[in-house]
């Protein structure tokens, strides 16, 4: 079942340690996606492809609300998790509640840190944690005129008034 992808932080380091063992290559990404988008799956499933597993590190809605203001998220946590666990190349869901999720990159020790090319490796968060146990940090593209925010945009201007 796709609940049983969505992991404690410590079953989470766990299994990431198994998958070790066994010689794969963990990649690590995170983010909110609410509402999920064409966006959300073409970056996920180009991060995957850079290894042998990928673990997601999902915002609680707690921290959406503080990233992305108090209207967000626009749909909750387990909804989203379970979203996240449904998609084939997403191995393993972990909520996280800190405002940045270097707690969970240094925990997890993935091989891989994977962030959208809105980034540099410099403002990777975690970046160092991954380089200095010989990691590779990677950007992938992003699919152009997809984000949360503009679709949450187009509806409201769609629909807001009725």
């Amino acid at each position: 079942m796709t609940a049983d992808k969505i992991r404690s932080r410590a079953e989470a380091v766990e299994q990431v340690a198994q998958w070790h063992r066994e010689g794969k290559r963990v990649v690590f990404t995170n983010g909110c996606f609410d509402i999920v988008h064409l966006g959300h799956i073409d970056y996920l499933e180009k991060a995957r492809a850079l290894g042998d597993a990928l673990v997601l590190g999902l915002n609680t809605d707690a921290s959406v609300s503080c990233i992305k203001g108090p209207l967000r998220p626009v749909v909750n946590e387990n909804a989203r998790a379970r979203l996240m666990a449904a998609l084939e190349f997403v191995d393993l869901v972990m909520l996280f509640d800190e405002p940045t999720p270097l707690e969970l990159i240094t925990a997890v020790q993935p091989d891989i840190l994977v962030k959208g090319d809105d980034y540099t490796v410099d403002t990777i968060v975690g970046a160092d944690v991954v380089l200095a146990r010989g990691g590779s940090v990677q950007t992938v593209a992003l699919v152009p005129g997809y984000s949360t925010s503009s679709l949450i945009q187009k509806i409201v201007a769609a629909y807001g008034g009725d």
